[in-house]
Protein backbone atom coordinates (compact mmCIF):
# COMPACT_ATOMS: atom_id res chain seq x y z
CA UNK A 1 0.00 0.00 0.00
CA UNK A 2 1.80 3.65 -0.65
CA UNK A 3 2.77 5.83 1.98
CA UNK A 4 0.99 9.28 1.93
CA UNK A 5 1.91 12.01 4.28
CA UNK A 6 -0.36 14.49 5.21
CA UNK A 7 0.28 17.92 3.78
CA UNK A 8 1.02 19.65 7.02
CA UNK A 9 2.01 16.90 9.49
CA UNK A 10 4.39 19.00 11.88
CA UNK A 11 7.96 17.94 11.43
CA UNK A 12 8.33 15.80 14.65
CA UNK A 13 5.44 14.06 13.36
CA UNK A 14 7.18 13.13 10.37
CA UNK A 15 10.21 12.03 11.63
CA UNK A 16 7.63 9.73 13.81
CA UNK A 17 6.13 8.82 10.84
CA UNK A 18 9.14 7.61 8.63
CA UNK A 19 10.33 5.91 11.34
CA UNK A 20 7.38 3.95 11.92
CA UNK A 21 7.46 2.73 8.44
CA UNK A 22 10.17 1.13 8.43
CA UNK A 23 10.57 -2.27 10.55
CA UNK A 24 13.95 -1.60 13.47
CA UNK A 25 15.61 -1.84 16.46
CA UNK A 26 18.86 -0.38 18.01
CA UNK A 27 22.19 -0.22 15.82
CA UNK A 28 23.79 -3.28 16.37
CA UNK A 29 27.86 -4.39 17.83
CA UNK A 30 30.57 -2.59 17.03
CA UNK A 31 31.33 -4.97 13.75
CA UNK A 32 28.37 -6.06 12.55
CA UNK A 33 27.08 -5.06 9.29
CA UNK A 34 24.39 -2.33 9.70
CA UNK A 35 20.85 -3.37 7.79
CA UNK A 36 20.07 -0.79 4.87
CA UNK A 37 16.86 1.66 5.73
CA UNK A 38 14.71 1.43 2.51
CA UNK A 39 12.95 4.10 1.58
CA UNK A 40 10.44 4.64 -1.50
CA UNK A 41 10.99 7.51 -3.55
CA UNK A 42 8.07 9.45 -2.22
CA UNK A 43 9.48 8.72 1.77
CA UNK A 44 12.74 10.35 0.33
CA UNK A 45 11.13 13.37 -0.88
CA UNK A 46 8.79 14.10 1.82
CA UNK A 47 11.50 13.93 4.62
CA UNK A 48 14.27 16.15 2.40
CA UNK A 49 16.57 13.49 2.34
CA UNK A 50 19.55 14.59 -0.33
CA UNK A 51 22.86 13.16 -1.03
CA UNK A 52 26.34 14.58 -2.19
CA UNK A 53 29.03 11.98 -3.89
CA UNK A 54 32.32 12.28 -2.25
CA UNK A 55 35.79 12.97 -3.44
CA UNK A 56 39.54 12.22 -1.79
CA UNK A 57 40.59 14.26 0.06
CA UNK A 58 43.34 16.65 -0.56
CA UNK A 59 46.82 15.72 0.81
CA UNK A 60 47.07 16.28 4.87
CA UNK A 61 48.12 19.69 5.68
CA UNK A 62 50.75 18.03 7.89
CA UNK A 63 52.25 15.69 4.97
CA UNK A 64 55.41 17.83 3.53
CA UNK A 65 55.83 19.67 6.51
CA UNK A 66 59.27 20.92 6.97
CA UNK A 67 60.72 21.50 10.56
CA UNK A 68 64.18 22.68 11.39
CA UNK A 69 66.21 21.47 14.83
CA UNK A 70 69.65 20.79 16.05
CA UNK A 71 71.48 17.75 16.32
CA UNK A 72 72.40 16.20 20.03
CA UNK A 73 73.10 13.37 22.01
CA UNK A 74 70.18 12.19 23.34
CA UNK A 75 70.82 11.89 27.33
CA UNK A 76 70.54 7.86 27.05
CA UNK A 77 73.80 7.82 25.12
CA UNK A 78 75.83 9.50 27.46
CA UNK A 79 78.29 7.93 29.25
CA UNK A 80 80.55 9.80 32.34
CA UNK A 81 83.50 8.46 33.40
CA UNK A 82 84.44 9.68 36.67
CA UNK A 83 86.86 8.08 39.90
CA UNK A 84 84.99 5.55 42.85
CA UNK A 85 87.68 7.20 45.25
CA UNK A 86 89.82 10.44 45.85
CA UNK A 87 93.47 10.27 44.06
CA UNK A 88 95.77 12.03 41.80
CA UNK A 89 95.31 11.87 37.84
CA UNK A 90 98.70 10.16 36.91
CA UNK A 91 97.60 9.98 33.11
CA UNK A 92 94.82 10.76 30.51
CA UNK A 93 94.98 8.12 27.70
CA UNK A 94 92.14 9.40 25.23
CA UNK A 95 91.20 12.62 23.48
CA UNK A 96 88.58 14.43 22.28
CA UNK A 97 87.04 12.39 19.27
CA UNK A 98 88.76 9.18 19.92
CA UNK A 99 86.57 6.07 19.96
CA UNK A 100 86.81 3.56 22.41
CA UNK A 101 85.80 -0.10 22.82
CA UNK A 102 84.36 -1.58 25.36
CA UNK A 103 86.74 -1.79 28.30
CA UNK A 104 89.11 0.51 26.92
CA UNK A 105 91.46 2.38 29.24
CA UNK A 106 90.48 6.02 29.45
CA UNK A 107 92.87 7.27 32.55
CA UNK A 108 95.15 6.00 35.53
CA UNK A 109 94.64 7.64 38.99
CA UNK A 110 96.62 6.65 42.27
CA UNK A 111 95.01 6.71 44.98
CA UNK A 112 95.66 6.68 49.24
CA UNK A 113 92.25 5.62 49.49
CA UNK A 114 92.26 2.92 47.54
CA UNK A 115 95.25 1.56 49.41
CA UNK A 116 93.12 1.96 52.52
CA UNK A 117 90.36 0.02 50.51
CA UNK A 118 92.96 -2.93 50.04
CA UNK A 119 94.11 -3.04 53.58
CA UNK A 120 90.82 -3.26 55.13
CA UNK A 121 90.30 -6.13 52.53
CA UNK A 122 93.06 -8.08 53.98
CA UNK A 123 92.63 -7.71 57.57
CA UNK A 124 88.96 -8.73 56.89
CA UNK A 125 90.00 -11.81 54.98
CA UNK A 126 92.94 -12.62 58.17
CA UNK A 127 89.87 -12.00 60.31
CA UNK A 128 87.40 -14.06 58.75
CA UNK A 129 90.34 -17.05 58.46
CA UNK A 130 91.11 -16.73 62.00
CA UNK A 131 87.20 -17.21 62.76
CA UNK A 132 86.90 -20.18 60.53
CA UNK A 133 89.44 -22.09 62.37
CA UNK A 134 88.04 -21.06 65.62
CA UNK A 135 84.63 -22.01 64.69
CA UNK A 136 86.14 -25.28 63.31
CA UNK A 137 87.88 -26.19 67.14
CA UNK A 138 84.78 -25.63 69.01
CA UNK A 139 82.80 -28.11 66.82
CA UNK A 140 85.53 -30.63 67.73
CA UNK A 141 85.16 -29.39 71.45
CA UNK A 142 81.37 -29.43 71.80
CA UNK A 143 81.25 -32.71 69.79
CA UNK A 144 83.68 -34.06 72.65
CA UNK A 145 81.58 -32.47 75.39
CA UNK A 146 84.20 -30.16 76.33
CA UNK A 147 82.61 -26.59 75.94
CA UNK A 148 78.83 -25.68 76.03
CA UNK A 149 76.07 -24.92 72.79
CA UNK A 150 76.32 -21.67 73.70
CA UNK A 151 80.38 -20.71 73.46
CA UNK A 152 79.77 -22.79 70.03
CA UNK A 153 76.84 -20.29 68.83
CA UNK A 154 78.84 -17.45 69.45
CA UNK A 155 82.12 -18.74 67.45
CA UNK A 156 79.61 -19.21 64.81
CA UNK A 157 78.23 -15.51 64.87
CA UNK A 158 81.74 -14.76 64.90
CA UNK A 159 82.77 -16.16 61.71
CA UNK A 160 79.44 -15.50 60.06
CA UNK A 161 80.20 -11.48 60.70
CA UNK A 162 83.96 -11.79 59.66
CA UNK A 163 82.69 -13.61 56.26
CA UNK A 164 80.39 -10.33 55.85
CA UNK A 165 83.22 -7.96 56.63
CA UNK A 166 85.08 -9.87 53.55
CA UNK A 167 82.32 -9.95 51.05
CA UNK A 168 81.58 -5.71 51.60
CA UNK A 169 85.12 -4.85 51.03
CA UNK A 170 85.66 -7.25 47.98
CA UNK A 171 82.41 -5.30 46.45
CA UNK A 172 83.40 -2.49 47.30
CA UNK A 173 86.84 -2.74 45.97
CA UNK A 174 84.94 -4.66 42.21
CA UNK A 175 82.80 -1.62 42.14
CA UNK A 176 85.66 0.61 42.04
CA UNK A 177 86.83 -0.80 39.45
CA UNK A 178 89.89 -2.69 41.43
CA UNK A 179 89.23 -6.07 41.20
CA UNK A 180 87.22 -8.36 43.81
CA UNK A 181 90.57 -9.72 45.25
CA UNK A 182 93.46 -7.84 46.79
CA UNK A 183 96.58 -9.93 47.00
CA UNK A 184 98.98 -6.50 47.85
CA UNK A 185 98.65 -3.09 48.09
CA UNK A 186 98.43 -1.34 45.02
CA UNK A 187 97.46 2.80 44.39
CA UNK A 188 97.24 2.55 40.74
CA UNK A 189 93.21 2.53 39.60
CA UNK A 190 92.54 2.02 35.83
CA UNK A 191 89.34 4.08 34.76
CA UNK A 192 87.92 2.79 31.56
CA UNK A 193 84.41 3.09 29.38
CA UNK A 194 81.99 0.87 29.79
CA UNK A 195 80.70 0.63 26.40
CA UNK A 196 82.16 1.92 22.91
CA UNK A 197 81.61 5.34 22.30
CA UNK A 198 83.35 8.44 20.95
CA UNK A 199 84.84 10.85 23.75
CA UNK A 200 83.53 14.27 23.51
CA UNK A 201 84.86 16.10 26.55
CA UNK A 202 88.26 15.38 28.52
CA UNK A 203 87.65 17.00 32.08
CA UNK A 204 90.55 15.95 33.88
CA UNK A 205 94.27 16.31 33.62
CA UNK A 206 97.28 14.54 34.67
CA UNK A 207 98.46 15.89 38.48
CA UNK A 208 95.30 17.01 39.11
CA UNK A 209 93.62 16.19 42.27
CA UNK A 210 89.68 14.74 41.99
CA UNK A 211 87.63 13.99 44.90
CA UNK A 212 85.74 10.94 44.43
CA UNK A 213 82.65 11.17 41.80
CA UNK A 214 84.23 13.65 40.07
CA UNK A 215 84.42 13.50 36.57
CA UNK A 216 87.18 12.52 34.06
CA UNK A 217 85.57 11.92 30.82
CA UNK A 218 82.30 12.40 28.76
CA UNK A 219 81.38 9.74 26.28
CA UNK A 220 78.85 9.17 24.13
CA UNK A 221 78.08 5.97 23.38
CA UNK A 222 77.49 5.21 19.45
CA UNK A 223 74.07 4.15 18.03
CA UNK A 224 71.73 6.68 18.58
CA UNK A 225 71.52 10.18 17.73
CA UNK A 226 68.71 12.71 19.01
CA UNK A 227 67.37 15.75 16.92
CA UNK A 228 65.58 19.18 18.97
CA UNK A 229 62.83 20.28 16.66
CA UNK A 230 60.56 23.19 16.93
CA UNK A 231 57.15 24.24 16.19
CA UNK A 232 54.38 26.48 16.19
CA UNK A 233 50.71 25.38 17.89
CA UNK A 234 49.43 25.00 15.02
CA UNK A 235 52.13 22.56 13.04
CA UNK A 236 52.27 20.52 16.76
CA UNK A 237 48.38 20.47 17.01
CA UNK A 238 49.05 17.96 12.99
CA UNK A 239 51.97 16.42 14.54
CA UNK A 240 51.64 13.17 17.07
CA UNK A 241 54.35 10.69 18.44
CA UNK A 242 55.71 7.92 15.74
CA UNK A 243 55.58 10.04 12.95
CA UNK A 244 58.47 9.71 10.67
CA UNK A 245 61.16 12.07 9.53
CA UNK A 246 62.82 12.57 6.44
CA UNK A 247 66.27 14.54 7.57
CA UNK A 248 68.31 16.28 5.32
CA UNK A 249 71.36 14.63 3.81
CA UNK A 250 71.03 12.15 5.47
CA UNK A 251 69.46 8.33 4.34
CA UNK A 252 68.01 7.39 7.72
CA UNK A 253 64.59 8.51 8.45
CA UNK A 254 64.50 9.61 12.09
CA UNK A 255 60.98 9.14 14.71
CA UNK A 256 59.38 11.77 16.30
CA UNK A 257 59.56 10.38 19.71
CA UNK A 258 58.19 13.24 22.25
CA UNK A 259 56.15 16.48 21.78
CA UNK A 260 56.67 18.39 24.55
CA UNK A 261 53.49 19.94 26.51
CA UNK A 262 54.24 23.47 27.12
CA UNK A 263 55.90 26.11 25.17
CA UNK A 264 59.17 27.98 25.03
CA UNK A 265 59.11 30.95 26.85
CA UNK A 266 61.61 32.81 23.91
CA UNK A 267 59.43 32.34 20.79
CA UNK A 268 56.25 30.96 22.15
CA UNK A 269 57.11 28.12 19.92
CA UNK A 270 56.75 23.82 20.63
CA UNK A 271 59.72 21.73 20.89
CA UNK A 272 59.51 17.60 19.70
CA UNK A 273 62.20 15.74 20.33
CA UNK A 274 63.20 13.11 16.92
CA UNK A 275 65.73 10.10 17.66
CA UNK A 276 67.44 8.43 14.68
CA UNK A 277 68.97 5.31 14.84
CA UNK A 278 72.16 3.86 13.36
CA UNK A 279 75.68 4.86 13.53
CA UNK A 280 75.17 8.43 12.22
CA UNK A 281 77.75 9.21 10.13
CA UNK A 282 75.72 11.63 7.92
CA UNK A 283 74.77 13.85 11.13
CA UNK A 284 77.23 15.84 13.62
CA UNK A 285 76.40 16.63 17.17
CA UNK A 286 75.34 20.62 17.15
CA UNK A 287 74.68 20.46 13.01
CA UNK A 288 71.36 22.49 11.95
CA UNK A 289 69.34 20.38 10.22
CA UNK A 290 65.58 20.45 8.23
CA UNK A 291 63.50 17.64 8.68
CA UNK A 292 60.10 16.58 6.46
CA UNK A 293 57.30 14.92 8.20
CA UNK A 294 56.60 11.69 5.68
CA UNK A 295 52.94 10.19 4.70
CA UNK A 296 51.79 8.16 7.73
CA UNK A 297 51.34 4.36 8.28
CA UNK A 298 47.75 2.85 8.41
CA UNK A 299 46.82 0.25 10.37
CA UNK A 300 47.51 -2.53 8.03
CA UNK A 301 51.18 -0.92 7.60
CA UNK A 302 50.88 0.79 4.56
CA UNK A 303 52.37 4.05 3.82
CA UNK A 304 49.36 7.01 3.44
CA UNK A 305 49.06 8.26 0.31
CA UNK A 306 49.31 11.54 -1.35
CA UNK A 307 45.38 11.99 -1.06
CA UNK A 308 44.87 11.05 2.57
CA UNK A 309 41.15 9.72 2.81
CA UNK A 310 37.57 10.50 1.68
CA UNK A 311 36.70 14.41 2.30
CA UNK A 312 33.45 14.51 3.80
CA UNK A 313 31.00 17.30 4.49
CA UNK A 314 31.05 18.47 7.89
CA UNK A 315 26.78 17.93 8.11
CA UNK A 316 27.13 14.67 6.77
CA UNK A 317 28.93 12.99 10.22
CA UNK A 318 26.00 12.10 12.87
CA UNK A 319 27.53 10.43 16.36
CA UNK A 320 25.88 7.15 17.95
CA UNK A 321 27.58 5.70 21.14
CA UNK A 322 30.28 8.62 20.76
CA UNK A 323 30.90 7.37 17.32
CA UNK A 324 31.01 8.92 13.83
CA UNK A 325 28.60 7.73 11.41
CA UNK A 326 27.55 8.46 7.51
CA UNK A 327 24.55 7.24 5.54
CA UNK A 328 25.69 5.94 2.72
CA UNK A 329 23.08 5.97 0.02
CA UNK A 330 23.32 1.78 -2.17
CA UNK A 331 20.69 -0.01 -4.22
CA UNK A 332 19.14 -1.79 -1.12
CA UNK A 333 18.92 1.53 0.72
CA UNK A 334 20.60 4.11 3.28
CA UNK A 335 23.17 2.35 5.43
CA UNK A 336 24.64 3.43 8.73
CA UNK A 337 28.30 3.21 7.71
CA UNK A 338 30.97 3.89 10.53
CA UNK A 339 33.66 6.05 9.88
CA UNK A 340 37.08 7.11 11.41
CA UNK A 341 37.69 10.48 10.89
CA UNK A 342 41.23 12.73 11.16
CA UNK A 343 42.02 14.96 13.77
CA UNK A 344 40.05 18.03 12.98
CA UNK A 345 42.06 20.49 10.75
CA UNK A 346 39.45 22.80 9.45
CA UNK A 347 35.80 23.22 8.57
CA UNK A 348 35.25 19.73 6.73
CA UNK A 349 36.04 16.29 8.07
CA UNK A 350 38.33 13.69 6.90
CA UNK A 351 37.54 10.14 6.45
CA UNK A 352 40.36 7.62 6.92
CA UNK A 353 38.36 4.27 6.64
CA UNK A 354 34.77 3.14 6.04
CA UNK A 355 33.94 4.67 3.17
CA UNK A 356 35.38 5.25 -0.59
CA UNK A 357 35.65 7.80 -3.25
CA UNK A 358 32.46 8.16 -5.19
CA UNK A 359 30.39 7.35 -2.89
CA UNK A 360 26.97 9.16 -1.85
CA UNK A 361 26.32 10.11 1.45
CA UNK A 362 22.95 11.62 3.29
CA UNK A 363 23.84 15.59 3.65
CA UNK A 364 20.12 16.94 4.54
CA UNK A 365 17.47 14.27 6.12
CA UNK A 366 19.57 12.82 8.68
CA UNK A 367 17.22 13.10 11.90
CA UNK A 368 14.74 10.65 9.63
CA UNK A 369 17.12 8.37 8.61
CA UNK A 370 18.36 8.31 12.20
CA UNK A 371 15.09 7.60 13.87
CA UNK A 372 14.50 5.05 11.38
CA UNK A 373 17.77 3.48 12.23
CA UNK A 374 17.30 3.46 15.74
CA UNK A 375 13.46 2.05 16.16
CA UNK A 376 12.24 5.05 17.40
CA UNK A 377 8.48 4.04 17.60
CA UNK A 378 9.85 0.48 16.28
CA UNK A 379 6.82 -0.84 14.70
CA UNK A 380 4.83 -1.40 11.62
CA UNK A 381 2.22 0.76 9.99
Amino acid sequence: MPFHFPRRLPVAALILSLALAVPGGPARAAGQAEPAIAWSEAQIKAAGVSTRVVQAAAASPSQGLVLQGTVQWPVQAIELISTPVAGVVQKVVVGVGQKLRPGQEAAMLFSPELLGWQRELLQAEAQAGLAARRLERDEKLHAEGLIAGMRLDESRTQNEAAQLAVRERRLALKMAGAGAAATSLQPALVLRSAAAGTVLEVLATPGQRLDAGMPVARIARHGRLAIALQATPEQAAQLREGDTLAVEGCPMPARLSAIVPQLLAGNQSVQLMAEIAGPGDCLRANQFVKATLQARASARGARTPAASGVALPPEAVLYHDGKPFVFVRTPQGFVPTAVELAPQAGAGATALSGIQPGDAVVVRGIAALKGAWQGVGSGEQ
